[in-house]
This record gives structure tokens, C-alpha cells and sequence, in this order.
């Protein structure tokens, strides 16, 4: 808005886009003639809030709001130019962030100005949350530093004042006179004014970053939850897959001792030995069964190791404890590492459990009654257990469950020549490593009868070798 030569104001029809749109003019009159001075700058000053409420409205950007400001009001207190500042991220560091007339040769680098909190008229606003008022900056001995600074840019009064928000300051908005400028109470009142709104801006622009984040934090959470659930409806799937092979296999399996049992029933004289008979198929079928659910649980994630430290030798030592006693007849032996051991990060019972699977696997597959050997080896980043024999290779163990449940074979013998042994335990072995971390790995398969050989790996740090 502003007064044309011809006493007349130009009427706004608001803000949009930065822009101030007008009518035509008509004449300031009353019943005497035209209207005095002041009643015209009080009308511009109405009229400038007006447009600044009206920007707050809606204007996407803080410092768009900031700008319209500084350009409606800085005329109007007669003020050369203006600066709005804002309080940084660590709060005691005022930068600008909009400005009005600010003089052209120093124009390139007002980004670069940096005003702390404390320090000057527009620092001790902020710090002591006050308008300050500096009617003649050479008159002041206390901003005889500033002498230079004002003398530079051309500037002898300022008021500056404090943007208030809701949580406290969050800037300072000043005016610069180029000659020596008593603030009246309507300028005064008008620059505070001013700063309450765009204390305001700044609240809403803070208020419409958190909402955005929030926005953006709620989306990025609902595509993570919708992420989670498809992994979980296809492992959901996996698992009543895997659910349905091994009852298949258990069922075969059921079968086949049912079959087998028949054989017995008609092989045997008497019902002792057909009740010890049907006592082996049944105690197998459950073990079997038993089996056939901790795969089941393991590879859906029902159950999870419990990772601790683990002393490599203790493991080793439990299993073959277990093997000695279920088989006494049996010849396993086992080396003693000379050198000491790091620990393994993973779960003693399920190495336990693994060890035990593994020995058992041998034990289905050795010839005659040549001695097991069990050792330790240590390498760069690796603890071994591994385990030598004279018979049958170990089967190749296959990445996939379900095909290596493919190639098991239900149809084995009534009662395993091997106690505690089921045709699934190869299966749970490369489960149970796998989940672990771990590694099996055999020796290249030799001639059945010939010296075979197979490792279970764990991974070390290096630097407790």
C-alpha cells in the first residue's frame, strides 16, 4: 500500500504469492478535507498487519511471511533497511534469514553474518526478551564496538525486538535508521506487534515440521509394518509347508513301522517278543516325531539359541559322555588341542545337541568296529570340531530342508540299528548349524570302508586366536 501523489491510498486486495495486488485509488477524505498525516500512517499500519495476518494465513514458508514484513513495515516506521534474524539449531546463534533494503555492497555476504545471543542490540533483545531501543548508536559508549559496524553500513539508531514463541525465543526482527531516531509509542507498539506475528510464523512453520515428520516417521513405520507382515505371511507360508512334509514323512514313517511290525508279529513265537517289538516302533515313531518338530520350530523361528560364550572342548565332552553310555560297545576317541581355545559365541546345548547328531550320523554309517575319532582344530577366524571314521561318506548335506527331507527315506528298518537315531537327524544337524552361524563341511568321499571325515565350523574373532 502506499500514498499516491494525489493524496490518495491504494487499496490491497491481500496477499498472494508474495504479491500485493491493488485496486484503484480513491481519496483519504473527511468532513473537512483530506485526513491528517497520522490518520494515513495509522491506516497504513492497519492495513500492513492486515496483510501480514493474511500472509501468515497462507504462506508455505516462514520466511516468505518474513520478507512480506519487512517490506510492508519498514517504510512505514522510516526505517532504511531491516533484518530479521533466527535462533539456530544450538540456540545462541542469531542468523538472517530475510531482509529489507539492506545496503547493496554488503548485500553478498549478510549470510555470513552470525550474531550471538547477548551481543548487540538484537542479542540483548533475545537474551533479556525485550524491545531495544538505541536512539543514537554513537551517543552509547556501551556499543563502542558497534561504532564501526554502523559507521560501515550507514546506520546511526535501531530498535530491535524479540520473536517470543511459544517455548521461547526464536529470533529478533530490527530496524536501522540512518539519523539519530527517538522511537514514538505508535512505532513501538507497531514493531512489537510485527514480531508477536511472526513470533507466530515461526510457532506454526515448527508446529508444520513436526507434523511433516511425524507424517513422514508414521509412513515410514506403516511401510516397515507392511514390509514385516508379507515376511511373516511368507514365512507363515514356509512353515505350513514344511508342516505338511513332515507329517508326510512322519506318517510314511508310521507306516513303515506298522508294515514292519507285521513282518514281526508273523516272525515271532511269542508275545514277549512281539511287545518288545512293538515297544521299539513306538518309541522310534515318537523320537522321530520329536525330531521332525524342533525343525519345524527351528527353521519357522519359534525357537531361538541362547548366544553366550562357549568353551569349545565342554560341548564336545558332554556328547561323547552321552554316546559312551548309550553305546557302550562303541570305540570313540578324542584328541586334546595343545594350544588355547578361544570361545565360541553360541548356545552350549544347542552345540551339544549338534555334536551328538553328529556322532550318531557316524555311527549309523561306519563299518564293523573301527574306533570314531573326535579332535578340535583352531584356524584364522574358526573353531572346528571334527570327526573321523571308517565306513560310508556322510551324505552331501543339501542348502535346501526340503529337498533333503526328499531324499530321506522313511523306509528304514524297524528299530534303528543305532538308539536315539532317526532318519531326520541329518536333517536337524544342517538346521541347527545353519541357524548357529556355523558350517558343515566333509572330507571328499572315499570308497565305503575307506577313512571319512566331516568338520563342523564355527566362526571366532580373529584377535582371540
Amino acid at each position: 500500500m502506499a500514498v499516491s501523489s494525489a493524496g490518495c491510498v491504494t487499496k490491497p486486495l491481500g496477499f498472494c504469492h508474495g504479491r500485493v495486488t491493488t485496486t484503484a485509488t480513491k481519496p483519504l477524505r473527511g468532513a473537512r478535507g483530506r485526513y491528517t498525516l497520522p490518520v494515513v500512517t495509522a491506516t497504513l499500519e492497519l492495513l500492513a498487519i492486515r496483510e501480514i495476518a493474511h500472509a501468515f494465513l497462507v504462506a508455505d514458508r516462514p520466511a516468505d511471511v518474513y520478507q512480506f514484513a519487512l517490506d510492508r513495515v519498514t517504510p512505514i516506521l522510516g526505517a532504511a533497511f531491516s533484518l530479521v534474524m533466527q535462533l539456530g539449531d544450538e540456540a545462541q546463534i542469531l542468523t538472517p534469514v530475510a531482509q529489507h533494503e539492506w545496503p547493496g555492497r554488503h548485500r553478498d555476504w549478510i549470510g555470513a553474518l552470525r550474531v550471538r545471543v547477548g551481543d548487540g542490540p538484537s542479542g540483548v533483545a533475545v537474551a533479556e526478551q525485550r524491545v531495544v531501543e538505541v536512539p543514537d548508536v554513537f551517543a552509547d559508549p556501551s556499543l563502542e564496538l558497534w561504532y564501526p559496524v554502523a559507521d560501515e553500513l550507514g546506520f546511526r539508531s535501531i530498535i530491535a525486538a524479540p520473536l517470543i514463541g511459544a517455548e521461547g525465543p526464536v529470533g529478533a526482527i530490527a530496524f536501522y535508521f540512518t539519523e539519530p531516531t527517538p522511537v514514538t509509542d505508535e512505532q513501538r507498539a507497531l514493531v512489537r506487534l510485527v514480531a508477536d506475528q511472526l513470533a507466530a510464523t515461526a510457532d506454526k512453520s515448527a508446529r508444520i515440521d513436526a507434523l511433516r515428520r511425524s507424517n513422514a516417521a508414521l509412513a515410514e513405520a506403516n511401510r516397515a509394518l507392511e514390509h514385516e507382515a508379507r515376511l511373516a505371511d511368507k514365512a507363515r507360508r514356509a512353515q505350513d509347508r514344511l508342516l505338511q512334509q513332515l507329517t508326510r514323512y512322519v506318517r510314511a514313517t508310521l507306516a513303515s513301522r506298522e508294515e514292519g511290525l507285521d513282518n514281526a508279529r508273523r516272525e515271532t513265537a511269542t508275545v514277549g517278543q512281539t511287545l518288545s517289538a512293538l515297544w521299539g516302533v513306538f518309541a522310534h515313531a515318537r523320537l522321530t516325531a520329536e525330531v521332525a518338530a524342533t525343525i519345524a520350530d527351528i527353521e519357522t523361528g519359534a525357537i531361538q539359541p541362547d548366544i553366550t560364550d562357549v568353551d569349545a572342548r565342554a560341548p564336545l565332552l558332554v556328547a561323547l559322555h552321552a554316546w559312551r553310555t548309550l553305546c557302550p560297545t562303541a570305540t570313540i576317541t578324542h584328541g586334546e588341542p595343545t594350544v588355547r581355545l578361544p570361545t565360541i559365541r553360541s548356545d552350549a546345548s544347542w552345540v551339544e545337541r549338534v555334536l551328538f547328531l553328529a556322532i550318531g550320523q557316524v555311527l549309523t554309517l561306519q563299518t564293523g568296529a573301527q574306533p570314531i575319532h573326535l579332535d578340535i582344530e583352531l584356524g584364522r577366524g574358526f573353531v572346528a570340531h571334527r570327526v573321523s571314521w571308517f565306513g560310508k561318506p556322510l551324505p552331501e548335506p543339501v542348502p535346501d530342508h526340503r529337498a533333503l527331507l526328499d531324499a530321506t527315506d522313511p523306509s528304514v528298518t524297524l528299530v534303528p540299528p543305532v538308539p536315539q537315531t532317526t532318519a531326520l537327524d541329518l536333517v536337524l544337524l544342517v538346521s541347527m548349524v545353519r541357524r548357529l552361524g556355523g558350517d558343515i563341511q566333509r572330507d571328499a568321499p572315499s570308497a565305503d570302508g575307506d577313512e571319512q571325515g566331516a568338520t563342523v565350523v564355527f566362526s571366532v574373532e580373529d584377535q582371540a586366536i
